[in-house]
């Protein structure tokens, strides 16, 4: 959700160890890094929908942590590839965020919060790198652990303020599993009510995961589609640099 390419649609629309939900999957976790730590994930995401294909290439997302409390910017550098018109690349609306863990039961490994983000119109778009307009996102996240299993979910709401769109709610849920220690994969359902004037709810699903490469970065890959809707392949492939 995370505003890349998908991440317009279902919502922000975007881990500090294998075990730690978020990225590279669009629902958010309530889980920040910890304190005075760095998580900062680069990469690159593709959508593709008739007639068009979105990249952020790539997306640079940094997070900061304080306690219970995630400081969050991301960068897009967008592709927009029209089959009719050619491509267009340049800077996308900035993202910014702040996610309050306001409850973390360690005993149960539940973790409820919310993260409202703004979405700063410094894209053109007139070239179809942004949206032109400013949107607000204000959803709840919550996490449930146990054993080799995290489940977390999002539901959440978006403000927009662009011509063509609409106000629309948003839900997602992810199932993962610690394979070893360093492999984790997950699958995610999520989807939306009509963010377009005449436009129609969507449900997409990315299976994926992440794998670590060393005791700071981790490998983040996804792959997905709609079940409903027009998106008929997004993925994501990066990198995860965690500095605590």
């Amino acid at each position: 959700m995370k505003v890349h390419c998908v991440i317009v649609g279902v919502g922000s629309l975007l881990a500090i160890c294998l075990s730690q939900a978020g990225p590279p999957f669009v629902t958010d976790d309530p889980e920040p890094p910890p304190p005075g730590g760095w998580e900062i994930n680069v990469p690159f995401i593709l959508e593709r929908t008739p007639g068009k294909t979105e990249m952020d290439s790539p997306l640079f997302d940094l997070n900061y942590g304080l306690p219970n409390v995630q400081l969050k910017l991301e960068i897009p550098v967008k592709v927009v590839h029209a089959d009719a018109d050619g491509a267009m690349a340049g800077a996308g609306d900035l993202l910014i965020g702040v996610k309050w863990r306001f409850l973390n039961n360690e005993q149960s490994k539940f973790q409820l919060g919310i993260y409202p983000q703004l979405l700063l119109p410094t894209g053109d778009r007139t070239r179809g790198l942004g949206e032109g307009r400013s949107a607000f996102v204000f959803p709840v996240v919550a996490q449930k652990s146990w054993e080799k299993w995290t489940v977390y979910g999002n539901v959440g709401f978006w403000w927009q303020t662009a011509s063509e769109t609409r106000n629309y709610v948003y839900a997602g849920a992810v199932l993962e599993r610690e394979i070893n220690e360093r492999l984790t994969l997950g699958a995610e359902l999520f989807g939306s009510s009509p963010k377009e004037r005449n436009g129609r709810s969507d449900v997409a699903f990315n299976i994926g995961g992440s794998l670590k490469l060393n005791e700071h970065i981790n490998l983040l890959f996804t792959g997905g589609r709609d079940i409903v809707g027009d998106t008929t392949a997004m993925a994501y492939v990066g990198l995860q640099v965690l500095t605590k």
